[in-house]
């Protein structure tokens, strides 16, 4: 009887129940979010990229860590364990240590407290020292003989000997998936080369992350935030300083173009009648040559080194990426050549050299033969340009801008622009139609940019739409 009793005793105890089982179950789940920081911590970072693709914002290390948290409260609550008290110091040692270094909801302020700490620099160590709390503090709880003191105690010193051990014996691999804080100076670079995809050892970077974790009055996340901040403004000069070597590349291929270039204007000069009169003075009408074969020859020429459709669909005269870089070839090919010669007194009251006539004479003459002869390029390749004058008192100048549309077309034209020019899109100097809205990009002697300061702006000839 006795031993009947016994085995029936034996078989429950082998044999758990349903609440038991589904909270081992729970416990299952936990450990699987876990594995995922676990992991990336080592450097394997695919698992937890694929399952933060699946579910976004969701799969963030600090919520798989609460995952792994409440699976292992549920576990205990279903009956896994005989204690109470060893779990429920693991969880707590577990919740302030993954606080201490993870961005866990409504415990920002733990992490302010501990961030400061050497072993919290980088999150490796706090990941496996919590989990070990957590866990130590549930296979205690299954043990019915644990007293109370040691049941609240060994957890937590568990769980702080592995933070002390981890952190000072450093297994991790440099550089882990798992992304790092801005809690110290070099976990700070890390972050930002991380972002960057590059190495970062420039003394200037390094200075301007040192100033931004050692604000003491900061809290944390106003630190993240400005290392954040920090690695945008990096990637914005990188992309500008990429934009002026690939300008800079384009340029002295632009410059055996144009030697070229010289050459034939040498047996242009010898075809073209030198003789070509000007015409009055603000005649655009005839001065403006988009047709001229000469003029042409010299426009696609020039624009060669971007071929391609000046717009898409063609006829529309709105630049497209191959015309906005047309625009930038065009115009360095005429304003680098230029060699000014004035009139006797303001350009457009006496007379305007024809474009025709311009090239012939070696690309010289004043300001209207200058906007002339730019007019007539941009027109020759597809575009759109008008000529305007500035006036203040006696004085005037003559310039062409070239039409880029309106609202976001426009926006979308002037960024192609700046890029193939090496130059932030708000810095062209740009005209607007108060009627229409829309804009004309300013072809000066500098591309989009004035030289001259009037009263008063008009325009004085404009070509077909």
């Amino acid at each position: 009887m006795d031993t009947a009793e016994h085995g029936t005793i034996g078989n429950h105890a082998r044999r758990p129940g349903f609440l038991e089982r589904l909270g081992n179950a729970f416990a299952l789940i936990g450990l699987a979010a876990f594995s995922l920081p676990a992991l990336a911590a080592f450097g394997i970072g695919s698992p937890l990229e694929a399952v933060r693709k699946a579910l976004g914002a969701f799969a963030d290390p600090g919520l798989l860590l609460l995952v792994f948290l409440a699976a292992f409260l549920l576990a205990a609550v279903l009956g896994t364990v005989k204690k109470a008290i060893p779990v429920l110091s693991g969880l707590a040692a577990g919740l302030l240590i993954f606080a201490g270094a993870f961005d866990l909801p409504w415990l920002q302020s733990v992490r302010e407290a501990l961030f400061r700490f050497p072993p919290f620099e980088q999150p490796g160590p706090a990941l496996f020292a919590g989990a070990l709390g957590v866990l130590s503090g549930n296979l205690i709880g299954r043990i019915e003989s644990v007293k109370v003191v040691p049941g609240l105690l060994v957890p937590p010193a568990l769980a702080l000997g592995a933070l002390l051990t981890l952190a000072t014996v450093d297994p991790f691999p440099e550089g882990g998936a798992l992304r790092m804080d801005s809690s110290s100076i070099q976990t700070a670079l890390r972050s930002v080369a991380s972002l960057m995809g590059t190495e970062y050892l420039r003394p200037d970077v390094e200075e301007a992350v040192r100033r931004v974790v050692e604000e003491k009055d900061a809290s944390l996340a106003e630190k993240e935030r400005a290392l954040r901040d920090l690695t945008d403004r990096l990637a914005r000069s990188e992309a500008n300083q990429k934009a002026l070597e690939r300008a800079s590349k384009e340029g002295s291929t632009l410059s055996a173009e144009l030697a070229a270039a010289k050459k034939q204007l040498e047996e242009i000069r010898l075809r073209v009648d030198e003789k070509t009169p000007q015409v009055a003075g603000g005649r655009y009408d005839q001065a403006v040559q988009p047709t001229e074969p000469s003029v042409r020859d010299f426009a696609v020429k020039a624009a060669s080194a971007a071929p391609g459709a000046w717009d898409n669909p063609q006829g529309s005269r709105l630049p497209n990426a191959a015309g906005a870089r047309q625009l930038v070839l065009v115009h360095a090919a005429i304003a680098s050549n230029w060699k000014y010669v004035s009139d006797p007194a303001v350009s457009w009251q006496d007379y305007t050299s024809p474009a025709r006539r311009s090239l012939a004479l070696g690309l010289a003459g004043d300001c209207d033969d200058y906007a002339t002869i730019m007019a007539s390029c941009i027109i020759a390749v597809g575009g759109r340009a008008r000529i305007v004058h500035g006036l203040k008192g006696r004085s005037g100048h003559a310039w062409a801008e070239v039409w880029v549309g309106s609202g976001a077309a426009a926006d979308t034209v002037l960024s192609a622009v700046a890029g193939a020019a090496g130059r932030p899109a708000g810095t062209l100097a740009v005209s607007r139609d108060k009627e229409t809205g829309e804009r004309w990009l300013v072809l000066d002697w500098e591309l989009g940019s004035y030289s001259f300061s009037g009263d008063r702006m008009e325009v004085a000839w404009r070509s077909a739409p």
